[in-house]
């Protein structure tokens, strides 16, 4: 009589994969400093954002990504709003909305890439930015949402985080070819309507957290001991 042995399936793997990075995500929140019950209400989401694009990359067999609002004049959506879209499998400039859009915990923000976005607190950390899918100075449009869909080249100014077809990272690259880990950094904020060329200001450098992420899997949570002085 033949005995078959039987490996995991694609599926058992990714939620394997996700109930870890829930728990990583309990164990960051306990380990986080100033303005702990914000930053780790909103890391715990954003880990569970992560996991769902990746899963749903996997799973579909297709490009999926995690969408953030770069739009400065949104000041409500600004950093804060976030959507997952999934590249569709016949249009590459169609983009099925894979779950509506939700905000980050409140006075919580993604700190943007580019400096020149917000006003810091005094030795702020000097990699404390995020780090995302694509390089800074290209812009990414959308169109507004419609019929659960967006279509390429529209009026919505997004940054995002993909993952391709395998479920695996997409990254950038630096300026020797060396692709860079992309990282999302989160802190207490707020709008800045004082300076029209800052859309927010950040006053407290202790108060920040994140998520660095693994090309191929896997996530390391980030508390503010994880960032480098000035």
């Amino acid at each position: 009589m033949k005995r078959y042995k039987r490996g995991f399936t694609l599926l058992e793997l990714l939620v394997v994969l996700a109930v870890m990075g829930v728990m990583m995500g309990l164990i960051g929140f306990s380990l986080l400093g100033g303005g702990g019950n914000e930053l780790g209400a909103a890391q715990r989401e954003l880990l569970g954002l992560v996991q769902k694009a990746r899963s749903q990359a996997a799973l579909s067999g297709r490009e999926t990504r995690l969408l953030v609002c770069n739009d400065p004049e949104d000041e409500q959506k600004f950093h804060r709003y976030v959507e997952i879209v999934s590249q569709d499998s016949n249009d590459s400039s169609i983009w099925s909305v894979v779950s509506e859009g939700s905000y980050l915990t409140d006075r919580v923000y993604f700190v943007p890439s580019d400096e020149t976005l917000s006003l810091l607190a005094e030795e702020w950390r000097r990699d404390a930015f995020c780090v995302w899918s694509h390089d800074d100075y290209t812009d990414y449009y959308l169109s507004a949402p419609f019929k659960g869909e967006r279509k390429a080249e529209g009026d919505e100014k997004f940054v995002y985080l993909a993952f391709n077809a395998e479920g695996n990272l997409i990254c950038t690259k630096d300026e020797a070819g060396i692709p860079l880990s992309p990282k999302l950094v989160i802190s207490i904020g707020e709008p800045y309507p004082a300076d029209e060329e800052k859309a927010l200001r950040f006053n407290d450098s202790s108060s920040i957290a994140g998520i660095l992420l693994r090309r191929f899997g896997g996530v390391a949570i980030l508390d503010v001991n994880d960032f480098v002085k000035e």
